[in-house]
């Protein structure tokens, strides 16, 4: 199974999110923008350690925007569950809460809502109640049978997780101690006791730590008196057989340290690694039919390459089919600020939250129409970024390292500061832009793009206008075909740069250097030319070029920066454009996205 659909009404940052759902859910967003209210609207629905108490909302939790409360105002949080149909436990749980007319789909309510029978508007908590119910219909109530069954974990931002390790009652130990120890004989474990209670007497040989011992608890029965005393004594562990198994400590570095000894960071990978084990073990006790494991902000003391490792591998715990070929009984939901972590998810595990007027809107790549191909390249592509695009306000997408160098220069040059608008240059490393624009348009990210024309025997026409229609098709159904085959055919190309414009599309006359070279930047680009370790043939190439610019050979000069390097080529050109006028398309391209963030 697989949470499939969320939405909130009027919940803290909430007016109105609706996001489809994909499996594991990556929760992305700037502070303060409603990352863990979402998560604790979760727990109102599925986590059974939450009291009913908390349940009853105060009225600072309805969304702020709320002036006056009527009879109908209410706080809605549901969900949408699929895929549950294979896995009979969790079909025992969820076929009385389907959907009427969509018995694949299975939901489930929380309402914080007007009392039945109140006959004004609500004024304080009392005049509210809530209920949880599903399958859209209130007679279908549902508590704790179902999140018993159907159950959220949830590991807190920042938590204490050595703190958690060392306390019996808190540390996901104890249950797979308390597992493992359930199949020994008790006879043995008196026999380890009794060995335990021996070494424990010879200790007490020792006469310093008898009398140690003796003062301990001389002092202790002076302080509370006779009937508080609480007979302490100095032992290396308890020795009744039943409680033996809680002397167990975990320890590292072969055995050398204990929990209190380690890293921030590996108390919290160990807590992490024994949690999951602890969540298959209930599973697999017939405890539970699935978990939903919360993590908030997981990237706390986790060095970046071992927070790729570790979440890559939860996630692909999270989404593996078990052996009987049944989905794997663990859902993952994370919060996080962190591109590296975002950089390993599920493509389209992401939900990204913003805030737009006073509430928060969410928008999701769940239901983002990729074929094997492009899910693949934009996997990797994420995944080498590390996600940039994912905590930028705009993004301008470019072919290659040379548009990556130039194009922050150039802005600067239009006083414009990418990085203070929160704008990222992204390269694609070719012209295939699709899965690129399809994964921004998903989570409305503002994006154009700068793309040459690289003219060709159909003068590029065919790649340029295909990516228009690509565009079109993503943004608006307003034009149809016979615009786009008008604008296949024409030699209007003032007309054809600005209708693709519409779409964030910007091209050139030729390909990025060329036309730097023709418009106005070709000193610049023969002193970064005189820098290559060129043979006198095209030294002189270079001189003819210096005296006659017109005289330009398109071949040969990309032919020299090639072998200079693109991208080395453009990091010096970037030093070499100061006062220059800023390529008409670029402009463009740059002004275009600047008015949308």
């Amino acid at each position: 199974m697989y949470l499939s659909r969320i939405a909130i009404e009027n919940f803290r940052n909430f007016r109105n999110l609706d996001v489809a759902l994909a499996g594991s859910v990556v929760i992305v967003g700037e502070n303060r923008v409603g990352k863990s209210n979402l998560v604790y609207g979760l727990r109102l629905i599925f986590d059974p350690s939450l009291p009913d108490s908390a349940r009853d909302l105060q009225l600072g939790d309805f969304w702020d925007g709320i002036e006056e409360y009527e009879r109908e105002t209410r706080v809605k949080i549901s969900v949408e569950i699929k895929d549950f149909e294979d896995d009979p436990d969790v079909l025992a749980v969820l076929t009385d809460f389907r959907i009427p007319g969509d018995p694949q789909t299975a939901s489930l309510t929380y309402e914080f809502k007007a009392r039945p029978g109140l006959l004004r508007a609500p004024a304080s908590e009392k005049d509210f109640e809530f209920v949880c119910y599903g399958g859209r219909d209130l007679t279908r109530r549902f508590g704790y049978d179902v999140r018993s069954r159907i159950t959220m974990d949830v590991l807190p931002a920042l938590r204490d997780a050595e703190g958690d390790l060392a306390v019996w009652r808190r540390s996901p130990l104890r249950p797979l101690i308390d597992s493992a120890f359930a199949t020994i004989d008790r006879d043995g474990l008196q026999g380890v006791a009794d060995q335990i209670a021996a070494a424990t007497g010879q200790l007490m040989d020792f006469q310093a730590v008898s009398d140690l011992e003796d003062d301990i608890a001389q002092s202790f029965r002076t302080m509370s008196g006779a009937r508080q005393d609480v007979n302490p004594t100095l032992g290396f562990s308890a020795t009744d057989a039943s409680k033996l198994h809680r002397q167990i400590k975990l320890l590292i570095d072969s055995g050398q340290r204990g929990i209190a000894e380690a890293s921030l960071g590996s108390a919290n990978l160990i807590f992490l690694t024994l949690k999951t084990m602890e969540l298959h073990n209930l599973i697999a006790g017939d405890k539970r039919d699935h978990s939903l494991l919360a993590i908030e902000e997981p990237e706390a003391h986790l060095h970046p390459h071992l927070q790729r490792l570790v979440y890559r591998s939860l996630f692909q715990d999270a989404s593996e089919p078990e052996d009987d070929g049944l989905d794997p009984p663990l859902s993952v939901i994370m919060t996080t600020h962190s591109p590296h972590i975002a950089s390993v998810a599920p493509v389209r595990s992401l939900v990204l939250l913003r805030e737009e007027e006073g509430e928060t809107v969410g928008c999701s790549t769940a239901s983002l129409d990729l074929s094997v191909s492009e899910a693949d390249d934009l996997a990797r592509y994420l995944d080498i970024t590390r996600a940039e695009m994912l905590f930028a306000r705009g993004i301008i997408l470019v072919e290659g390292d040379a548009e990556r160098f130039m194009v922050p220069r150039f802005a600067e040059e239009l006083n414009i500061d990418l990085d203070g608008l929160g704008i990222t240059v992204c390269s694609v490393a070719g012209t295939n832009f699709t899965p690129y624009a399809k994964f921004l348009e998903s989570l409305k990210i503002p994006f154009s793009i700068i793309t040459d024309f690289d003219p060709d025997a159909d003068r590029g026409q065919k790649r340029t206008v295909a990516l228009a229609r690509l565009l079109d098709g993503i943004r608006t159904e307003k034009y149809d075909d016979d615009y786009f085959d008008e604008l296949l055919g024409t030699d209007e190309w003032e007309r054809f740069d600005q209708s693709i414009g519409e779409f964030g599309v910007f091209t050139n006359a030729d390909t990025l250097e060329v036309d730097l070279f023709k418009g106005g930047f070709s000193a610049a680009i023969i002193t970064g030319l005189r820098e290559g370790d060129f043979g006198k043939v095209r030294r002189d190439r270079i001189d003819t070029w210096e005296d006659d610019p017109r005289s330009m050979d398109r071949e040969h000069l990309l032919s020299m920066i090639e072998d200079i390097g693109k991208g080395r080529f453009a990091q010096r050109l970037a030093t070499r454009v100061g006062g220059i006028d800023v390529p008409g398309y670029i402009k463009r391209a740059i002004e275009h996205l600047t008015d949308r963030v």
